[in-house]
């Protein structure tokens, strides 16, 4: 069976959306040839971006207000890069997810199928992005005398997939609520920059006040930042419980936005 197409009545379900893997999977090939094809630098633009952040944020947090890391040995730059490689990761795809209804209204009128399948494909691209970007800096980390130790690297893999999955459940609300709701369109963005500078990626959490702390924490991608630095930079294993949180809260948020999502998805068409 190459792919599935649901009717009318079908409910979205598990078994549906492994069934539509191949549908997936073209949404995926769609949605990068798109992102890059009529561009003149193509997946450059992958590396450029990220580039172009941390040269403006090194400028200004590392030569201006000259932000402290005494928890890790390696440079600032370094400390700076694995944060903005990872709140990419998570914000593009929050964002991809965000707009998979609303830049998908035309297919989902002419053909019925399981919706989450384009949250699910834009949220790939998004990890594509990243997976391109993080080759070729963990070389530039090496050059700069950064000591990563590989050993760390089975936490990888997992700390990768909870930043994705904490993206797309996030995405997954907004898609939704940006088809109720037109004006929660312009409020996106304030959310996502609030969300950057509540996260630790152009400071660590050693410049947090103690009695700020523990709220500081509730933010799930505080945890996840600072167990992507472990894994490339050392220093301390971040605290156990906090991990603990962090993971448990992106897993909670990415099960609540797709059934918020598949509840309403079948409304798509007449809200819009």
């Amino acid at each position: 069976m190459n792919g599935f197409i649901s009717t009318p009545k079908s409910t979205t379900s598990v078994s549906e959306v492994f069934e539509s893997r191949y549908l997936i999977w073209q949404l995926i090939r769609r949605d990068f040839f798109v992102r890059y094809k009529q561009t003149s630098l193509g997946i450059l633009w992958a590396i450029i971006n990220p580039v172009v952040n941390l040269m403006l944020f090194l400028f200004v947090f590392g030569m201006l207000v000259k932000v402290p890391t005494p928890e890790y040995t390696a440079p600032f730059s370094a400390v700076l890069v694995v944060g903005i490689l990872f709140w990419n990761l998570f914000s593009s795809s929050m964002n991809a997810a965000s707009d998979s209804l609303v830049n998908n209204v035309g297919l989902i009128k002419k053909v019925y199928f399981p919706r989450i399948s384009l949250s699910i494909s834009s949220v790939f691209v998004s990890l594509i992005d990243f997976t391109i970007a993080l080759l070729f800096f963990i070389p530039c980390l090496l050059y700069i005398g950064v000591d990563i130790n590989f050993r760390h690297f089975y936490v990888l893999l997992p700390c990768i997939f909870f930043v994705l999955l904490l993206g797309w459940g996030m995405g997954c609300f907004m898609a939704i609520l940006k088809i109720k709701f037109k004006d929660f369109r312009h409020i996106l963005p304030l959310l996502t920059q609030t969300l950057f500078y509540a996260s630790p990626i152009v400071y660590t959490m050693s410049i947090i006040p103690e009695k700020f702390l523990f709220i500081y924490q509730l933010n799930p991608m505080s945890g996840l930042i600072a167990m992507a630095r472990w894994v490339f930079l050392g220093g301390d294993f971040p605290d156990t419980y906090f991990l603990v949180y962090s993971v448990s809260i992106a897993a909670v948020i990415a099960v609540l936005g797709s059934i918020y999502f598949i509840l309403h998805e079948r409304k798509v068409v007449d809200l819009e």
